[in-house]
């Protein structure tokens, strides 16, 4: 018995990866930086594509369990349903991975743990693209680690969905997408609400309720000559953050909007050119103490007879408040000459924060009518230019690429790369040289709280990435194996040498990481039984080259070994089932806070299982999904527990034309 499981697992292991939905997609991919449309063989990196139709198939509720399953992703939940989560690819940390929006820069200033604050939800997604390793050649700044390109449904056809999903802890989903067009106008729009009474229903306290609200508007305007692309988003999140910063103080709570608007267009035949404008206003106000739970009176927060303070005599005064601003404009083009392709990229973007907490002193607070007051406010404006040249010899490619970056606080920065790689007979082998800049978030550089200390004086962190790889594709089956060396200069972390003092930013001398990827996936014919097989798993070894005795919250907090596997097969009476595998294990430690001190405790290795059963049944989709099926008790980020098996069960109603 034994030789037979061993013999199945080394079939997937030769036969698994992530798959494609088709050749098209499979052979072009559209991203920003890399041109109009470019093979993925001639990408010298790890790709990896998510179509619909993947995301359909696979037991998920939202980006964070899509992203989950990329071994070479690590997404530390603090909340689940996708209601606060950090995302970090290759052991860097949440502030280091460049989030695109149909191709323009969406990543929030004021701190990576709003990453994710997006305003579309899976079901409005088309496709992700997925970019491991430093990008700074293509993308510019704060493409630290990787960069991560979301694309929103095609309005240009005629369709509609709506659906309801219900579950355990009083857990209620709901989507509506419309897709419509005629001659000149197509438009998208995405709405999906989603709620929960919380998970920790067996505890003493159950701080882990939340509902959250997307809305996404997707126009597109046909003209002769110009066509135009206009998105608008809008997002509200409210939950309790069990927790999630500190375990010294369990009711803490959050709470998020967004409002978001873009405009592109296309200008050009022979050479084209692509300018577009970005506009993004982001509130956040985060609660120590729940004013659901502790209740104001007379300059003090009460609950019973406990007063909300930090340490004898010490009081809470109220929630900080966070608004942050981004305009950005830029302009792309590309062209084809002797000399191969060239791609220039130029972006100017300015980024502003009003807070209580965060900034420089303003010399008049601003008094808003909702009871906040920013005392505090920074500016930073910077310039940036990417220009990319790629040439091909044969069956030869060669690549080269500079970013200049211009910024008002940390003056001039330059990053870029180079790489070659070889396609022939369905293998690439590639090459890479590539390096990238981060800045700190206003986070990083100005939090005061009872257990954090930010610091003014750091410098942008830097890194220089060494890559070589091997891919193998053909139709339905697909692998990849990749080695890579990332030397990070400057690494800035939070971090502390004693468990009782604050934690406090500064930039690491040198932080270097070791890694190795491999995945492998067959697509089988539709009269077999089983309709695919997936497998990943990512290695790491991360060390500082100084020997100093520090605890780090981030940077020295990574996944060691990482798993993922993924089968799909036929079940009875039509029935569609998906098995979703996920391994991990983690390198570091943790602080809880216990009997009034705090400790340190080491990581211990889970593996949960996932299971969807799905029946499509003509224009009605059923769907029952047990997440954590084996109810395996875990921790994904520091103390926080996260939930065991939760049951939810789905129908979604398509409406074509």
């Amino acid at each position: 018995m034994k030789k037979i499981v061993l013999l199945f697992f080394l079939q997937i292991i030769i036969v698994n990866a992530q798959d494609f939905e088709s050749k098209e997609a499979l052979d072009s991919i559209t991203i920003s930086g890399y041109g109009k449309n470019i093979s993925i063989a001639e990408i010298p990196k790890t790709i990896t594509i998510l179509t619909a139709q993947d995301i359909k198939q696979k037991n998920i509720e939202n980006l964070d369990d899509l992203l989950e399953e990329i071994a070479g992703i690590d997404i530390r939940t603090r909340g689940d349903k996708g209601v606060q989560s950090d995302i970090s690819i290759r052991g860097g940390n949440f502030d280091q991975v460049l989030i695109l929006l149909n191709g323009i820069p969406f990543n929030n200033p004021q701190t990576g743990h709003h990453t994710l604050d997006l305003p579309v939800d899976v079901s409005m997604i088309e496709k992700i693209e997925i970019l491991e390793g430093a990008s700074g050649q293509s993308f510019g700044v704060n493409a630290y680690s990787g960069a991560i390109n979301i694309i929103t449904k095609n309005p240009q056809t005629n369709q509609a969905e709506t659906g309801i999903k219900i579950g355990q802890y009083g857990y209620l989903k709901t989507d509506w997408n419309i897709r419509h067009t005629n001659d000149k106008i197509s438009v998208f729009n995405g709405l999906t609400y989603q709620r929960s009474n919380g998970y920790l229903t067996k505890d003493s306290i159950n701080n882990t309720d939340f509902f959250s609200i997307k809305d996404f508007l997707n126009i597109k305007i046909e003209t002769k000559n110009h066509p135009v692309n206009i998105q608008l988003g809008y997002h509200q999140k409210d939950f309790g953050a069990n927790s999630f910063y500190t375990s010294k103080y369990p009711w803490q709570y959050e709470k998020t909007k967004g409002f978001s608007g873009s405009i592109s267009k296309k200008i050009g035949k022979k050479i084209l050119w692509k300018p577009y404008l970005l506009y993004r206003l982001h509130f956040d106000e985060f609660q120590l103490f729940r004013e659901s739970v502790y209740k104001y009176r007379d300059g003090y927060y009460i609950s019973n007879q406990d007063t909300a303070q930090y340490a004898p005599g010490f009081y809470y005064r109220g929630p900080n408040y966070h608004k942050t601003q981004n305009i950005a404009g830029g302009i792309k083009t590309g062209f084809q000459s002797k000399y191969g392709k060239t791609n220039l990229h130029l972006m100017l973007k300015n980024e502003e924060i009003w807070s209580n907490v965060l900034g420089k002193p303003l010399d008049m607070p601003i008094e808003k009518k909702d009871g906040r007051i920013y005392t505090k406010y920074d500016q930073r404006f910077y310039t940036s230019i990417i220009v990319n040249q790629v040439k091909k010899w044969e069956n030869y490619q060669v690549g080269a690429g500079i970013n200049f970056l211009y910024n008002s606080q940390y003056k001039l920065y330059s990053s870029g790369g180079i790489f070659i790689n070889h396609t022939g007979n369905k293998w690439t082998k590639y090459l890479s040289i590539n390096s990238a800049v981060r800045l700190p978030t206003f986070t990083d550089l100005y939090y005061e709280g009872p257990s954090n200390t930010g610091n003014p004086d750091l410098k942008p962190e830097q890194s220089v990435t060494y890559e070589t790889g091997i891919k193998y594709k053909n139709p339905g089956f697909s692998s990849n194996l990749s080695l890579f060396y990332r030397q990070g200069i400057n690494t800035i972390d939070w971090i502390k040498t004693d468990p009782q003092e604050k934690w406090h930013t500064e930039n690491l001398t040198n932080l270097n990481t070791y890694g190795m990827e491999f995945s492998a996936g067959k697509k089988f014919k539709p009269e077999y039984f089983v309709k695919k097989i997936a497998f990943s798993y990512a290695y790491l070894d991360m060390n500082k080259e100084e020997n100093e005795n520090l605890i780090s919250k981030y940077a020295l907090d990574y996944l060691k070994h990482k798993f993922t596997g993924e089968i799909i097969h036929k079940f009875f009476y039509g029935m569609e089932t998906s098995w979703q595998l996920i391994y991990k294990q983690r390198e570091g430690q943790y602080l809880d806070y216990i009997n009034q001190e705090y400790q340190l405790f080491d990581y211990k290795p889970y593996f949960l299982t996932h299971l969807k059963m799905s029946k499509v049944y003509n224009h009605t989709s059923f769907e029952l999904k047990i997440e954590n099926l084996f109810d395996i008790e875990y921790r994904d980020l520091s103390y926080i527990k996260m939930p065991g098996r939760w049951i939810i069960f789905g129908i979604t109603y398509h409406f074509d034309k």
